[in-house]
């Protein structure tokens, strides 16, 4: 009886204990702001033994109940714990400076009778954000079809480099259309600026109501997003209309027919029809046929 009642004891130690282990952070955090780290855990009945937190393998916090005080931190660099907000599952971190950034674990310890022990980890980034938004260069006012666009998107100086995606009317270009360019660094290492060109032949599908939008957004992370747009009119030729000098649909003229927007009446026939745009001396053809009449007259009064 009492083998069974031990062996019973030594499995229920073996399925208790430390299990579900988990962290979470936020994945980036603004340069002087604060953040709050937690650590989750069931014991399942033991006692809580020790929480240590360590920030790239060195321990910065302690929370441990049966030790006196039961807080403890350890300095590291600009990291400060703000123990207001710090306890058993959860710290907090106050006025982060870009060194803040890097691999944070939670170990979690339990007390008797398992002893178990689990470490879990996450990375938490510290962004320096631009002064302003994305700018977009090389936009033309007008542009017509077959015309070539070429524009460059800047993003300010940030830590880490922005990412530039463009739009063309509210959707993606095609990836040869883009010009992805590697960030830039500025005299202080920690910064650095993002540029990203766009290219493409204008077709009648650019534009939408006689307009090309185009849009450049920057983001960092998910705590950052800007955009800018521009638009362009479409340049369209302009159409002279040729009108003649006078036309009537439906009636059959041998001669262009008279100008009733002048004034002038309906000819007779073809007899004194005057033709707008040409001088008022007598057709080639009249002029001929007198001529001959004239020398058909001398034949007869010669013979």
């Amino acid at each position: 009886m009492e083998l069974t009642i031990l062996l019973l004891v030594h499995v229920a130690g073996i399925c208790s204990g430390l299990r579900e282990v988990r962290i979470q952070m936020p994945t980036a955090v603004k340069k002087g702001d604060s953040a709050i780290l937690n650590c989750w855990y069931d014991t399942e009945g033991d006692p809580l033994y020790a929480v240590k937190w360590y920030k790239g393998g060195r321990e910065f916090y302690r929370y441990a109940p049966n030790e006196t005080p039961v807080v403890k931190t350890f300095p590291i660099g600009n990291l400060t714990v703000k123990k207001a907000e710090s306890n058993a599952t959860q710290i907090g971190l106050t006025n982060l400076e870009l060194d803040a950034a890097g691999v944070y674990s939670c170990e979690v310890s339990a007390d008797l009778p398992s002893f178990h022990t689990a470490i879990v980890s996450a990375t938490m980034n510290v962004v320096e954000l631009p002064s302003q938004g994305p700018s977009i260069h090389g936009l033309r006012r007008k542009y017509r079809i077959d015309d070539t666009v070429r524009l460059n998107c800047t993003s300010g100086r940030s830590k880490p480099a922005a990412n530039l995606t463009w739009y063309i009317n509210d959707r993606q270009p095609l990836e040869f259309h883009v010009r992805t360019y590697s960030p830039l660094d500025t005299n202080e290492s920690e910064w650095q600026i993002s540029q990203i060109g766009l290219q493409f032949l204008v077709t009648h599908n650019h534009f939408t109501g006689g307009k090309l939008k185009i849009r450049c957004s920057a983001s960092i992370h998910d705590i950052y997003w800007q955009s800018t747009e521009v638009s362009a009119e479409e340049d369209r030729p302009r159409v002279i209309h040729y009108e003649p000098a006078a036309t009537i649909v439906g009636i059959n003229y041998l001669q262009p027919p008279p100008n009733f927007q002048t004034g002038q009446k309906k000819p007779d026939g073809h007899v004194g029809v005057k033709v707008l745009g040409q001088s008022t001396s007598p057709p080639r053809a009249t002029s001929q046929r007198l001529v001959l009449e004239l020398f058909a007259f001398l034949l007869i009064i010669i013979r």
